[in-house]
């Protein structure tokens, strides 16, 4: 008869990570999806920032729940949601109720940048793709199993992907760049280097990885991941926007832009949105030529673009927030706004946290402000958006925003 010594190992490894029949029978389902799931930082692979089915309150707000969480937490990464779960990230991953703000769990861990839920086929539940400064990382979306005392648990982090090796805290536990995922496959910049990869949501394994800039002195300092029709693009500092196939990485193009600090890359039927320090160009998805380009004057060294109904919304990263349209470029309104931010798109809404301290909420059609919240502490998140109501990560805290009745 087996000691009790190996049992307790065989299940240890089946928890961490095992994929035979008897593991997999005693993991929970996964959690049910809805039409207000937010599975990654700016909503989609494409990184548009806009789901259709969602809406937020279009007028003044008031705390929903909020959830005071553990001591160890301090997050400034957008949540995500799954089914009826939020999960939120900093410096460990915190999963609790959409409803009420009641924690499932809470796992101290290396993480910091927004999670990316992947389907995992050797698991009953998701994978949650999250970076840090030490690398790439494959977490339970159930927590895996509580131990009395310890906030890590058993089977809660089923891998550790590519990396630099070694993790490096970072004051006020700033974001990494944030992953994707599309289907079984977590697409995310490595921290450290200057490679882009694509990793197996099961284990963490290499399906292909590239350098995106070659100049070893030159740190690449990568805007998130887009992925649009099997094509990966990102934009990368000084001053690349790059193509690869999705399946096996071959690059189909590189564009050097005429500015500096290339920031994000959302993809969209029309072209790829590329903002940059001074402004935005629009980008051929197909051989990366320039299709329009406008100088907004700006400063912004961070922060993404939006796109929602052939609108793309942008700060400038320095006094100005703006509505173009994405066929031409052309201005449809800009409205005061100070510093960078990545806006949300919802239900005829735009929502933006200025200078990390404040949520604003504008009317997408014109630029109408309809309501301000301002937390009591910084950093605040982006927000994402579900069933009527708005969620953010604010420093040691999660909040729930909802219309004041």
């Amino acid at each position: 008869m087996p000691s009790r010594r190996t049992l307790l190992a065989g299940v240890g490894i089946a928890l961490a990570g095992g994929t035979t029949g008897a593991a997999l029978a005693s993991r929970p389902e996964s959690p049910s999806s809805s039409p207000f799931d937010w599975p990654m930082a700016q909503y989609d692979p494409a990184g548009t920032g806009y789901n259709p089915d969602a809406s937020g309150p279009t007028d003044d707000v008031q705390v929903a729940w909020e959830h005071d969480s553990t001591e160890w937490f301090r997050g400034a990464s957008a949540p995500i949601r799954l089914g009826d779960t939020l999960y939120a990230v900093g410096n460990g991953l915190v999963a609790l109720e959409v409803d009420s703000g009641e924690r499932q769990f809470a796992r101290h861990g290396p993480y910091t940048s927004s999670a990316a839920v992947a389907r995992a086929s050797a698991y009953r539940t998701e994978t949650l793709a999250v970076t840090s400064t030490g690398g790439v990382y494959g977490l339970n979306a159930s927590g895996g199993l509580d131990v009395p005392g310890l906030e890590r648990g058993l089977g809660s982090q089923r891998w550790e992907g590519p990396g630099s090796g070694q993790y490096r805290p970072t004051s006020e536990h700033a974001p990494t760049t944030d992953p994707i995922a599309v289907d079984e496959t977590v697409y995310a910049t490595v921290p450290g280097t200057n490679d882009l990869v694509a990793v197996d949501a099961s284990d963490g394994t290499e399906r292909w990885r590239v350098t995106v800039e070659d100049d070893d002195i030159v740190s690449a300092s990568f805007g998130r991941p887009t992925v649009r029709d099997g094509t990966v693009y990102v934009a990368n500092w000084p001053n690349r926007v790059s193509a690869y196939d999705r399946e096996d990485g071959t690059e189909r193009w590189q564009r050097d832009l005429e500015d500096q600090m290339q920031l994000s890359s959302p993809a969209t039927e029309e072209g790829v949105v590329v903002t940059s320090r001074n402004g935005v160009t629009l980008l051929d998805s197909d051989e990366g030529n320039t299709i329009w380009r406008r100088d907004l004057e700006g400063n912004a060294i961070d922060g993404a673009a939006a796109v929602a109904e052939g609108t793309v919304f942008l700060s400038d990263g320095n006094d100005r927030f703006h509505a173009l349209d994405l066929e031409t470029g052309e201005s449809l309104w800009s409205v005061p706004f100070e510093r960078e931010t990545t806006p949300v798109v919802a239900d005829g809404m735009v929502y933006a946290v200025e200078h990390d301290a404040v949520l604003v909420a504008l009317e997408a059609d014109t630029g109408e402000e309809q309501f301000r919240y301002e937390p009591p502490e910084v950093p605040l998140s982006p927000p994402i958006v579900g069933d009527g109501r708005l969620y953010a990560v604010n420093r040691g805290r999660i909040v729930a925003l909802a219309e004041e009745p």
